[in-house]
């Protein structure tokens, strides 16, 4: 083999190698940009609403519970009895007996600079009913009870999303909300004081209350009920559902979608979890959610990223064909001109960085694939001194960026394609290479006389 070719290949493979540089430079803005797009996002949905989670609704009764202690003992052999008071403070924890949530959302977008977030306002309806126990379930003789009044509270994760809210509906009775969740089991939250004494029958309370709630990104509900039902619907038409229950019903018929949730007291044990919040702090009360992110099905810069990790493929395979067409054709192409070659297939990737934050990503991805294409085409034209050579260089190049897009657009079958992208192109370049000699290719010419 000749060992000026052995050098030059080591050099364009050196070369190759060294425009990773910019394209992990392209990479790492891609990042940077959507960093500062999440918090636009996060500063947009601070003055509208964060992901809402609302949780409950709950019954609790605080109540302080008192009891006599007597010790004996001997003094100077005269057997005496103490007789000390004790107390504690506790709160029961009552899980509705069924709740069913009617969720309608509306979403939008507000933008902040270049930066858009996705917001939406549900109009909810929850009602269901509550069953009390005779005495609230509390009648050991041993005590001595002093009950407070209690409490309907629900949790809603980010209160400042609440724009309207109505008065609760309890067994016949108006009662208004308060802020703040009256139990110190949830962090924030509503919660509404019922005036209920206990009594020594067994009591079922109706109850319903609606609010609008604004939000961004996701809606989610934690089921504490013994039964829960929940309705949804909104205008999103890419809901992803969430949560470790997903939608007994589903439907996407284009222009938003419906789903509806069926929760059993099987599955979602809200009474045991309650129950088992004997203090204030109870951190696994709202963990298992039912819900929908709204949601993007490729966001621009998943799909920008993805794009970039194409970029060492492009390089490698443009220089790939130079190398070839200057062995098989015995021409002469200097290692600048393949790293011109080799930025302008780099910019490629920052080009549809920039365009796509203002243009949709089709039409930026058709105007940075134009402005390459075109000039590596004319490139390619002037150095091997053949038009015809350089329009083929770049319709394939061309062929190349419409695959890549194909790519980006199937998220399901990415992997799928971008291998069956790479077995053809290795199998195609075999075919096309098949009868070459490759040692009368490389074979130093023979000196002139």
């Amino acid at each position: 083999m000749h060992r000026d070719i052995g050098i030059k290949a080591l050099l364009i493979a050196a070369l190759a190698l060294a425009l990773l540089v910019p394209v992990n430079m392209i990479r790492d803005l891609v990042a940077e940009r959507q960093a500062r797009r999440n918090e636009a996002v996060e500063g947009i949905a601070l003055g509208w609403g964060r992901r809402q989670a609302l949780a409950g609704p709950y019954l609790v009764i605080p109540l302080e519970r008192s009891w006599t202690e007597t010790t004996r003992e001997t003094i100077d052999g005269a057997v005496r009895e103490r007789r000390t008071e004790r107390t504690e403070s506790l709160r029961l924890r009552l899980p509705a007996d069924r709740v069913h949530w009617s969720v309608a959302a509306r979403t939008q977008e507000k933008a902040r600079g270049i930066y858009k977030a996705r917001l939406y306002s549900a109009a909810i309806d929850a009602q269901g009913s509550i069953t009390l126990p005779a005495n609230f379930g509390e009648h050991d003789p041993g005590y001595r009870y002093r009950w407070g009044d209690p409490q309907l509270v629900v949790g809603i994760s980010d209160p400042r999303g609440i724009r309207k809210l109505s008065t609760l509906r309890l067994d016949g009775a108006e009662i208004e909300f308060a802020s703040g969740p009256g139990d110190g089991a949830l962090t924030t939250g509503i919660h509404a004081v019922a005036r209920l004494q206990p009594a020594p029958e067994v009591r079922t309370l109706a109850f319903a209350f609606s609010l609008e709630l604004a939000g961004s990104e996701a809606l989610s509900i934690a089921p504490l009920a013994r039964d829960t039902r929940v309705a949804m619907r909104a205008d999103w038409p890419h809901p992803s559902f969430q949560g470790v229950f997903l939608p007994a019903r589903s439907e996407q018929p284009g222009d938003g979608f419906s789903a509806e949730w069926q929760v059993s007291r099987y599955a979602a044990q809200g009474a045991e979890r309650l129950a088992a919040c004997r203090r204030d702090a109870c951190a696994g009360l709202a963990m298992q959610e039912l819900g929908v992110s709204f949601i993007e099905p490729m966001g621009l810069y998943q799909q920008l990223e993805r794009a970039a990790k194409y970029g060492f493929l492009f390089i490698g395979l443009m220089f790939a064909a130079f190398f070839l067409f200057e062995l098989l054709r015995r021409l002469a192409i200097h290692p600048i001109q393949y790293a011109l070659i080799g930025l302008a297939l780099a910019i490629f990737f920052l080009l549809l960085t920039a365009l796509s934050e203002h243009l949709r990503f089709g039409l930026a991805y058709a105007l940075a694939t134009l402005g390459c294409v075109g000039i590596v085409a004319a490139y390619v034209a002037r150095v091997l001194h053949d038009a015809a050579l350089g329009l083929a260089f770049g319709g394939a190049l061309a062929a190349l960026y419409a695959v890549l897009y194909l790519l980006l657009r199937a998220e399901d079958h990415a992997l799928l394609g971008g291998a069956v992208l790479l077995f053809l192109l290795l199998a195609g370049t075999m075919l096309a290479t098949r009868d070459v000699d490759w040692y009368r290719v490389t074979r130093r010419p023979a000196p002139q006389q």
